[in-house]
């Protein structure tokens, strides 16, 4: 299930019952309200009636002194008010102790205990209950000079149950058209909101079948927009490294086709060819020059994988010692100058990246040049006499097999992974190269150490 039907339904959901919760509630606080108006109304009309019948009694006790205990009479008192209040939806019923005189109200036996037990004689007990099919409010209490007598006053409040049907009802319309309109605006919000992603998605799958150069458009201010531009960002280098790795694979099929194609040749001649003695250690000779340009080339490529794989443990390495293990492994004149005492890294990768530098100055300045290797405060620098670069050849040494001058290169056995490894070797070590040059003049090779 998609990510916006999730959240479309999960918001409904929560909605509906929401809105399901208002209108129970809402309904009845309205039919609450209502009965409390109903109540009101009918305990101060009761007493209007009571007052009425009490003064009847009274008036007719100065002729018949014994109406107050008398069924009959009583009953005669209450019948006309019942007919008058009748047309008002009003009944009336008038109770002697527990026995009623009079009553034109349905049966109330079910509540009748509790509506005619009061607390004190001006009390009056209210109620409402459904009689055949009829709300009714109930409002009782005694007379005041009459104790005996208790007046149930009766009203049909049966709108209250309409107005509340009602309400449920235009709620129930309401709210179906609210959540019709506002399901559409959220459907509407929630596709607009997660169109990028679904952008990224279709994007990232072009990306992963292997078109690098795809990205997404989102221009937003809010997180989307700045995933958009992450994600561009993080596309750019995927792209940068599939063209280096390409470039990288590239040029070592490049590399490894000339000395392998030479291999082949050269062992055909010496196999199918009737040769000379002098032919034959030519040939082999070349064949071992061939060989050995590809053990370079594979030592090389190691150094580079371990450049990326390994840990390295930095510790104080002794720079004097460092230079002296270089003159020995070096087959080149050194010229060198040590002003520091030690350098914080790898002495391996140290002798590895200074090995580097000084092959590549050999091959740079040839047999009559010089080549100076100084360290000084932290920085060790390996400077030639030879042939120098342009500045726009400077920036593209430290590119795997990169040469200014291949044929040169090849001359002297170069396979073009020198800098490559002095840059990642550097980088290990929190250090930067720095590249000086001239043509015809010479170069300067400095790596500068952040000893902090």
């Amino acid at each position: 299930m998609k990510l916006w039907v999730k959240i479309f339904l999960i918001t409904m959901f929560f909605f509906v019952i929401a809105f399901a919760v208002g209108a129970v509630f809402l309904t009845e606080k309205a039919f609450s309200f209502n009965r409390e108006r109903e109540v009101e109304s009918g305990i101060r009309e009761q007493s209007v009636i009571l007052s009425s019948v009490e003064n009847r009694i009274k008036s007719i006790e100065q002729i018949q002194t014994d109406i107050s205990t008398n069924p009959l009479r009583l009953s005669a008192v209450v019948q006309p008010l019942s007919v008058y209040y009748s047309s008002q939806n009003v009944l009336l019923a008038l109770y002697m102790d527990d026995t009623a005189v009079y009553s034109d109200i349905p049966d109330i036996s079910d509540i009748e205990q509790s509506l005619l037990t009061f607390r004190g004689a001006s009390v009056k007990n209210y109620t409402d209950t459904v009689a055949d099919g009829t709300r009714f409010l109930l409002v009782a209490s005694p007379l005041e000079n009459y104790p005996h007598l208790t007046f149930v006053y009766a009203r049909d409040i049966s709108q209250t149950d309409d107005f509340r049907k009602e309400i449920s009802r235009s709620y129930r319309n309401v709210s179906a058209v609210v959540l019709l309109l506002l399901g559409g605006s959220i459907y509407l919000l929630l596709r607009h909101l997660t169109r990028p992603v679904s952008t990224l998605n279709a994007i990232t799958a072009q990306i992963a079948g292997g078109d690098y150069s795809k990205r997404v458009d989102i221009n937003r201010s809010d997180e989307f927009g700045t995933l958009g531009f992450n994600f561009n960002l993080m596309a750019d280098s995927v792209e940068r490294s599939m063209e280096r790795k390409q470039q990288f694979i590239d040029n070592l099929t490049h590399e490894m086709k000339t000395p392998l194609t030479a291999i082949s040749g050269y062992a055909e001649f010496l196999q199918n060819v009737n040769c000379s003695e002098r032919e034959r250690v030519t040939a082999a000779g070349h064949l071992r020059d061939m060989a050995l340009r590809l053990e370079s080339l594979s030592g090389k490529l190691l150094d580079l994988a371990f450049m990326r794989e390994s840990q390295i443990v930095m510790k104080p390495c002794n720079v004097a010692d460092l230079f002296e293990s270089l003159e020995k492994m070096s087959p080149h004149k050194l010229v060198i100058h040590n002003d520091t005492t030690v350098i914080n890294g790898d002495e391996t990768l140290l002798l590895s990246m200074l090995t580097n530098l000084t092959e590549n100055a050999a091959r740079a300045c040839g047999a009559d040049g010089v080549i100076t290797v100084r360290a000084y405060d932290n920085v060790i620098e390996v400077a030639d006499t030879g042939h120098g670069m342009e500045s726009g050849e400077i920036e593209k040494v430290a590119a795997p097999f990169y040469r200014v001058d291949a044929s040169r290169s090849r001359k002297f056995g170069g396979v073009g992974l020198g800098l490559s490894i002095v840059s990642a070797i550097a980088e290990v070590h929190g250090a930067r190269i720095v590249i000086e040059s001239e043509v015809g003049v010479g170069t300067v090779v400095k790596v500068v150490f952040n000893q902090n």
